[in-house]
């Protein structure tokens, strides 16, 4: 199994655009294979879109983009209001959930941590034993390393029901203290965090 995660920035004001365009020709894309999500950030880097599609193979990733392309059908027709496009290839963690359809509520939050080579491996030995305890606090969507693209990135994507969701189980981790997993912080570059918002369309809200 493998994600690509797509990043699109768009002209300021765009994004409910995106996100009409794609509600309309999801149906043409979606028998090639679905949609993980699609959601928009509200902190950070504004009028930014994220879509994340799960596929079995980069074989099948190939095949699909080979048959995908249907004038006037997919991809919609976004030139107008695209800026700048960034794909990532991610291999799921061992104990990273299937990405299916779910409603986990209206606050994602999107982690990417860059590593000296190795950190992934420590983060991925280090977060197997907590990970069941986390995800109590909240749903773990998403996570996995990058394969193509920058690499030695740590992507990972937590759901909450509201932002006071979040804060609370943000207090609840800061006092305890035993999450995140402190070892892999000696190769750690940097680390960014933005939260999104899903569309409409979104198989996971």
């Amino acid at each position: 199994m493998i994600v690509e995660m797509r990043t699109y920035q768009l002209r300021p004001g765009a994004v409910p655009t995106l996100e009409s365009l794609f509600r309309e020709h999801l149906p043409y894309r979606t028998p090639l294979g679905p949609l993980g999500g699609l959601w928009h950030t509200t902190t950070g880097q504004l009028d930014t879109a994220v879509h994340m599609w799960p596929y079995e193979s980069i074989e099948e990733r190939m095949d699909v983009r080979l048959k995908m392309v249907q004038p006037g059908k997919w991809p919609p027709p976004l030139r107008p209001i695209l800026l700048e496009m960034k794909s990532t290839i991610l291999l799921p963690a061992p104990f990273s959930p299937p990405m299916v359809p779910a409603r986990h509520g209206q606050v994602y939050e999107l982690c990417v941590e860059t590593y000296l080579p190795g950190g992934p491996a420590d983060c991925v030995r280090d977060w197997s034993p907590l990970i069941d305890r986390r995800q109590k606090l909240s749903p773990l969507v998403f996570c996995g390393t990058s394969e193509f693209g920058v690499l030695n990135e740590w992507v990972h994507l937590w759901a909450y029901r509201d932002m006071d969701h979040r804060a609370a189980v943000r207090e609840e981790l800061d006092r305890e203290g035993w999450w995140p997993p402190s070892g892999p912080r000696e190769r750690l570059i940097r680390q960014q965090t933005q939260l999104l918002e899903p569309a409409e369309c979104s198989p996971l809200a």
